[in-house]
This record gives C-alpha cells, structure tokens and sequence, in this order.
C-alpha cells in the first residue's frame, strides 16, 4: 500500500512538473512572440529629421568633436555587467551628475562647427527615461541637429536579478550649418533572432552640405559594434566602405567621426588584462577604404577605458578607439584627445580641425 501511494504521489508530482514546463515555454514563446511583433526593424536608408535650423555656411575649414557619452551612465565610479564587471546602471543622483558635467563639456567646445555623439538616450531605464537628446539642444541653441536610432528594445532582460529594461537611444550630430539633407543608413546588426531582439541595430548617419565649388561636404557619425567575434565589424565596415568610395568618386569631401570599436594603425593597445577585454583587438587598415584616405588620430590620449572596474587612474586599461577618416581631398590641421579623466563616461572626447582642399 505504502509503494501503491508513493508511486501515485510521484506520478501527480511530475504531473504538476509538466504543467509547469508546459507553462514556461509557454510564457517564453509568448514573450519572444511579442517581442518579434515589436522589434525595431529600420529601412536600409531613411530620412532623418533636422531641428534648429542655422543659417550659417560652411566654409573652407572645419572643425569637429566626436564623443560617446555613455548613455551619461557611465562615469569613472562604474564598472558595467556586460563587460565583466557587476553594476547595471548608476544610481539617479550619479546619472544626473554625469548627464550635467557631459553638457557642461560639450558647451564649453563650442567653437567645433560639427559634434558627432554616440550612446545619447531619448527613453530608456538605464538613464532614467531622460531625454538626452533634448537636454544636449537646449544648452547648445547654435546648433541644428539630428538623431538617429541605434537602440529600440523595448525589454532587455538580462540580468535576471535586475533586468537592463527598456532602451531607446542613438547617434546626434550638431551642426553650426544646417544641411541639405540628412539621413540614416543601416549597418549589419549586432546580432540574429532571438538575441538580435535585445541588441542594437547599428548605423551611421550622414549629413550633406553643398559647397560653392560645386561638390558636396559628407559629415558621417558612426559608432560600430563592439560584442562580436569582428565578423558583425567587418560587414559594418565593408558598408561603410562601399558607401565612401562612392562619395569619393564624385569629388566630394567626406569626413567620418565616432566609435570604431577598433583600434587605429599602428596603434598598440598594451592591455594589463587582456582576459577581460571582451572587445575583439582588431586593427584597422592603413589604407582603409582605399589609398589617399588619412586617419586623424591622437593615440597619445586613451579615448577608451574599460569596464570590468571602476575607473583607477594608471591601473585600468585604456585605449584609443574614437577618432576620424578624412578622405584623400581633406588635410588635417590638427587632432586633439581631451583628457577628462573619463569622470562622466567611459570615453573621452576628441577634437579635430581640418582643411578642404
């Protein structure tokens, strides 16, 4: 009697144990299901919207910042789960301290007619629904800008105990003269279904200026994936690539600013902790897109700090992966990293001024 109960006993527990199963693919399929219906699925080239219209002209020197700001969520006391470290995002006081010394910074090199910005949130837990986007216009009203999405998840789950959430951000890009046309091109995303749901869908964006001698200036923001084995790299690169020869072939000038997530030639990144650079070390080459074409590149100031810690001065590593591309008709006067002691990001502005020939 006593094996006759123990055996239905078992019989009803694994019952239960297949309802529960049952339930939970269900629960999953039906999130994945949602999540599929809902993925951001951007054109291949899409119009981007630009505000504050200036009416100054460009002229025969430029002068440009590029900086990935981090979502201002990632100053020199965080470390970041996805790199190896434990935290999620700062707590709001911090977000809020980060978010205001960006600005601050941004203002303050106000004399770059071009300002390239990766990592800028419009919506998303991690900034704590901030609009970044708007902050960063307000404080600088002399310039017309654009913004194109990267990031539109609307639940990333990882971690499990403190779920990373809804995110929506992307690239802005400031500009003293307003031009012609702007616009969004798509680059291979991060990654297939099912996780592709919850990573970027990377881009670049392109704003246009006509110049008196009848050709065009090409202004590119990009900011390239940094999670991959450098396969997603190289298909955003061979993009890119395609696009700038075209550019070049019609006399234009075309100058490319951002986050490569790349080291530049010749660059050698002497890591302490290689183990913990999830990042793969890929080099760019010399003669990238085609010969002629010039890198303008401080490598005596790291751009890049990495997260598997809270930033130590002289202990974490840092690197250079943020810079420019000029094509073959452009000279470079000079480039300049801005060391700020990765306080409010973990990537550090650089400046750069070149001429048109």
């Amino acid at each position: 009697m006593f094996i006759f109960d123990s055996m239905k006993t078992l019989k009803k527990a694994f019952k239960y144990l297949g309802f529960l199963i049952l339930a939970l693919v269900l629960i999953f399929g039906g999130f994945l299901g949602y999540m599929t219906m809902r993925d951001y699925r951007p054109k291949r080239i899409e119009t981007v919207e630009v505000q504050n219209p200036q009416i100054k002209t460009v002229g025969d020197t430029v002068s440009f910042l590029t900086w990935n700001i981090g979502y201002c969520g990632l100053g020199k006391e965080q470390d970041f789960f996805f790199d190896q470290g434990k935290m999620v995002r700062p707590s709001k006081e911090q977000n809020e301290k980060y978010q205001a010394g960006i600005i601050s910074t941004i203002s303050g090199i106000d004399s770059a007619d071009f300002i390239m910005l990766q990592e800028v949130d419009r919506g998303s837990k991690r900034s704590y629904m901030r609009d970044q986007v708007v902050s960063i216009a307000n404080a600088n009203k002399q310039y017309a800008y654009g913004f194109a999405t990267n990031y539109n998840s609307l639940f990333v789950p990882q971690p499990v105990t403190e779920p990373y959430g809804k995110c929506y951000g992307g690239l802005m890009t400031l500009s003293k003269a307003t031009p012609s046309s702007a616009s969004r091109f798509a680059l291979a995303p991060d990654a297939s279904w099912p996780v592709g749901l919850f990573m970027l869908k990377r881009c670049f964006m392109e704003f246009r200026y006509p110049l008196k001698n009848g050709k065009e200036l090409v202004i590119i923001n990009q900011h390239l994936s940094a999670y991959d084995d450098g396969t997603v790299k190289q298909q955003q690169l061979d993009t890119l690539k395609t696009k700038l020869l075209d550019e070049s072939s019609k006399g234009n000038y075309v100058i490319v600013g951002g986050d490569w997530n790349t080291y530049p030639p010749g660059y050698d990144a002497n890591l302490k902790n290689k183990g913990k650079d999830v990042i793969v070390e890929k080099k760019m080459e010399a003669n990238y897109p085609a010969e002629g074409w010039k890198w303008a590149t401080d490598m005596s100031t790291p751009t890049n700090r990495k997260l598997y810690e809270p930033y130590k001065a002289g202990e974490t590593d840092v690197v250079v992966i943020d810079y420019f591309l000029l094509s073959p008709n452009i000279d470079m006067i000079l480039v300049k990293g801005i060391d700020l002691g990765f306080e409010n990001s973990d990537h550090q502005p650089v400046y750069m001024k070149a001429v048109l020939k």
